[in-house]
């Protein structure tokens, strides 16, 4: 794995502190976890970190059931504006940081895991149509859909301040990581933040 299950955690519990300190709901935000997950990556790992934004299909538990993001049309699953995923695509590895709050896109009668997803890119099936077994996943990335997505995140104003935020606020373990961070943001007010998030229980 590129990235340990404890660090991974760790990354994807400091994006939510920071996602809903903002006013967003961690399982509605693959766009921030995408472009501050790979902004930690290329900083403390130092690996080409790429956001692709698409179709996305995950085989989450085995009750046969997935979760798809994107727009079916005749010709199969294509990406749209208003219907997408975001995930991060580095050194032959994918990695979807808001994975651990896909639970919450359930529903109540499914009990399942905060879970990591990290999988290498080889593994992905042929077509959506082949997601049979829980960890499988199909992914299909649209260059102008990143492009849009992409633009329209850098220009929120804050954007700056919360990705130095998540970076800073990181530590690959064992060393260990603050619990709650102050940081000054552009406007010169002071923000506090407390670590949140699930606990992972385990990998798809």
């Amino acid at each position: 794995m590129l990235v340990k299950l404890k660090d991974y955690e760790r990354i994807h519990r400091i994006i939510s502190s920071v996602v809903s300190h903002h006013g967003n709901d961690p399982a509605h935000s693959c766009m921030w976890f995408s472009f501050f997950g790979a902004h930690i990556l290329r900083s403390h790992y130092k690996v080409a970190a790429t956001v692709r934004c698409g179709l996305a299909a995950f085989y989450v538990c085995d009750k046969n059931e997935i979760l798809f993001f994107g727009e079916m049309t005749d010709d199969g699953g294509t990406g749209a504006l208003d219907k997408f995923h975001c995930w991060i695509e580095a050194d032959g590895w994918v990695i979807d940081f808001m994975a651990p709050a896909f639970p919450n896109l359930m529903g109540p009668s499914l009990q399942i895991n905060p879970k990591m997803f990290q999988q290498r890119q080889s593994d992905m099936v042929v077509n959506f149509k082949d997601l049979r077994h829980p960890g499988d996943y199909f992914l299909a990335p649209t260059d102008h859909l990143t492009e849009a997505r992409l633009k329209h995140l850098v220009e929120e104003p804050i954007y700056d301040d919360l990705v130095e935020i998540c970076t800073q606020w990181f530590a690959k373990s064992p060393r260990k990581m603050r619990s709650k961070i102050e940081m000054t943001i552009n406007s010169g007010k002071k923000v506090a933040l407390n670590l949140s998030g699930p606990s992972v229980r385990g990998r798809w």
